[in-house]
């Protein structure tokens, strides 16, 4: 009995000698070999990070060179034509405007263009109207000015919009805001184009009578980029 017993654990300890050798050596063999890839890795990304910074900087330092220069739109005079609404359901039965936008390109070597212009009148977070117009060029130190009117018929307000509303009916002043923005575009060099959204937020007073505009603050109707 003793003998078997020496002899079960001499054979445990020959599988548990053999299960440590069989197990030992290095556990990644192919460490070598995978090393270039590794590091090839690391070079392209260190290399995408630097491309990023640069045309970062590179962008900032355009932004920062151009932006006395930049072109912008400017809203120069307006007018309410008509206003008919019925405080009983909150609804612009008509509404009719008209402005003056001056879009003026102070770069003096090359022309500018203005595109994906939209511009929205808006009433209290409500969108009365929507203008749009086609790609337009103003040429070096110069400046053009676009008429626009619309029409709309069948606005309903909300009803903050329509206190807002009998507010400005019995006061005699309605608040109305121009809101847009378009791409200006322009050539440096040969190769290199700049172009930057100019956006638009100009706040508006109009005489609910005659439906002239108060004096407009050219300063906050005047777009900025970016």
């Amino acid at each position: 009995g003793g003998g078997d017993h020496h002899h079960h654990e001499d054979e445990r300890s020959a599988e548990a000698g053999h299960r440590r050798h069989r197990w030992k050596g290095p556990p990644y063999n192919d460490r070598q070999r995978s090393s270039p890839w590794v590091w090839m890795a690391v070079i392209l990304c260190m290399l995408l990070a630097i491309g990023v910074l640069v045309l970062g900087a590179t962008m900032l330092a355009v932004y920062l060179i151009y932006k006395p220069q930049m072109p912008y739109m400017e809203v120069t005079n307006a007018q309410l034509l008509q206003l008919d609404y019925s405080p009983a359901d909150g609804v612009t039965r008509d509404i009719k405007f008209k402005f003056d936008l001056l879009a003026k390109n102070t770069n003096s070597k090359v022309d500018t263009s203005f595109s994906s212009f939209n511009i929205d009148v808006n009433f209290n977070g409500t969108t009365l109207l929507q203008l749009s117009t086609e790609t337009f060029t103003v040429a070096r130190e110069s400046s053009v000015t676009l008429p626009y009117s619309g029409e709309s018929r069948g606005t309903r307000l909300d009803p903050a919009g329509m206190q807002a509303m009998e507010e400005a009916v019995r006061s005699e002043l309605v608040p109305i805001t121009l809101s847009g923005k378009a791409r200006t575009r322009w050539k440096k060099g040969v190769f290199l184009k700049v172009g930057f959204w100019t956006r638009l937020n100009c706040p508006l007073d109009f005489y609910y009578r005659t439906g002239n505009v108060a004096p407009i603050d050219h300063d906050t109707c005047r777009s900025r980029s970016p």
